[in-house]
């Protein structure tokens, strides 16, 4: 907020940063997280993106509804069911955004 410049190593320890990765790592590192995240459910990917850009858009009450109605079609979806299914069966999931 100061408009002064930090470098990596003290933006992690402001925790301004998660993760600071060595010279020349940083394009392999966010390809790796990039499909981390991929293996997740497009849905709720989808809904979490959503919450987060609503904070920006509306009062705490409304976002507070949001997450909830995104809660209530996460639980029923059928991504809910298919995680809990291949946790249980040691799998991979099989994602299809429903």
């Amino acid at each position: 907020l100061s408009g002064e410049f930090i470098d990596a190593a003290a933006a992690l320890d402001a925790e301004l940063v998660a993760e600071v990765t060595p010279a020349g790592e940083t394009i392999s590192r966010a390809c790796a997280l990039a499909c981390k995240i991929a293996e997740k459910s497009p849905l709720a990917l989808e809904m979490a993106k959503q919450s987060v850009l609503k904070t920006f858009e509306t009062s705490l009450a409304d976002g507070l509804d949001f997450e909830r109605r995104s809660f209530t079609i996460l639980a029923a979806s059928e991504d809910r069911k298919e995680g809990i299914a291949a946790f249980l069966e040691k799998r991979k999931a099989t994602f299809k955004g429903r």
